[in-house]
């Protein structure tokens, strides 16, 4: 019992250095007194957020974390099995594929929960208190500098369809992006795309016929251009293009000047966690100032209106089209138009002969 009386005390000091909470969180926090173990599921590369998941341990000592690192899919494929066979749940869910997260929200499938954040973050941030967008990251595209000339590269996508329908030989088979039929993120970017430009779909004809390489992630696609088996990559989360620029200065990144799609990793606590009182307190957590510091260390902007982009990532106001936490999002769930959709990819990237799945 003392043991978790001196838990139930660090739990409140952390509180306190996070934010001077009201009564309510002092109750969540005695209660995660208890819990002691905070089990994350998560499509965010594990060497992003260590330091993060490190300051949160600094805070909350008593605290074991389970952070088991998978493809978004993957992710979505197991709450939904464990939902239907009754397997102890995850705590927390916090994934880059935000269809598939309202979707689980939308399914029953999440807990309610007021964070005391809430006031510091943008109107479409949030669904419900189900749903949060924990980042504000840009898609982007990227290109190798020593196969491609400055003066050549995409500035957006019209300029890089312009530049595929060229047929430039040096680009033939040296384009990647996702096979958005293996990719919850890449479906998801090409439907916002779809949405925001009338040259989406000749885009997908065009990376068509250039022989396009296709990959499951952002991280495959930019490594593929950063060691030059392609030139350039299309589509990709930012944050993962400004990590890999720093390691390799051949690598350039796009931040398209006709409209930036902004994604959100979006964070969903299951309603059946095991240790729903903690996980509350690890949402609060992203969503402060202090946890929200890490994330900009490593190049995902923050969600928070009183946080400054970082300048590698900044687009003008106009030009950003955030994707919404909201139930919009599961209209490309919806099983006709995902078939449909699918049709005209397949039909339309295998129009130049098979496409490339490394």
């Amino acid at each position: 019992m003392r043991g978790l009386v001196l838990f139930g005390c660090l739990l409140l000091a952390g509180c306190g250095a996070l934010n001077p909470w009201h009564d309510e969180h002092a109750e969540i926090a005695r209660a995660a007194a208890s819990e002691q173990r905070l089990v994350i599921w998560s499509s965010t590369d594990r060497p992003l957020v260590a330091g993060l998941l490190a300051d949160f341990q600094r805070l909350y000592p008593d605290i074991r974390i389970d952070y088991r690192e998978m493809n978004a899919l993957p992710v979505h494929r197991l709450v939904e099995q464990r939902m239907r066979s009754g397997e102890e749940m995850p705590d927390f869910l916090w994934t880059s594929a935000m269809d598939l997260q309202i979707k689980l929200v939308n399914d029953g499938y999440a807990l309610r929960y007021a964070s005391p954040e809430r006031p510091a973050l943008p109107d479409w941030a949030n669904w419900k208190n189900e749903a949060w967008g924990i980042t504000a990251e840009p898609i982007v595209m990227v290109y190798n500098r020593k196969l491609l000339a400055p003066a050549r590269a995409p500035a957006s996508h019209a300029d890089l369809l312009r530049l595929l329908e060229s047929g430039a030989p040096d680009l033939r088979g040296r384009i990647a992006t996702y096979d958005v039929a293996d990719s919850a993120v890449g479906y998801l970017y090409l439907s916002q795309d779809e949405s925001a430009s009338r040259v989406a779909w000749p885009l997908v004809r065009a990376l068509g016929a250039n022989g396009v390489r296709l990959f499951s992630t952002s991280e495959a696609i930019i490594n593929d251009v950063s060691e030059g088996r392609s030139v350039i990559g299309y589509n990709v989360i930012g944050s993962y293009a400004i990590a890999e620029m720093k390691r390799n200065p051949n690598l350039a990144v796009v931040l398209p000047s006709d409209y930036t799609l902004l994604m959100s990793r979006i964070a969903v606590i299951p309603a059946k966690a095991a240790h729903p009182n903690i996980a509350r307190l690890f949402l609060d957590y992203l969503l402060s100032r202090r946890g929200q510091a890490h994330l900009v260390a490593h190049a995902m902007p923050s969600v928070r209106r009183d946080m400054a982009v970082p300048a590698s990532l900044r687009t003008p106001e106009q030009l950003r089209r955030a994707i919404p936490v909201s139930p919009a999002l599961l209209v490309v769930q919806d099983r006709l138009m995902r078939e449909r959709f699918l049709a005209d990819w397949n039909r339309l990237i295998h129009a130049g002969g098979p496409a490339k799945r490394p």
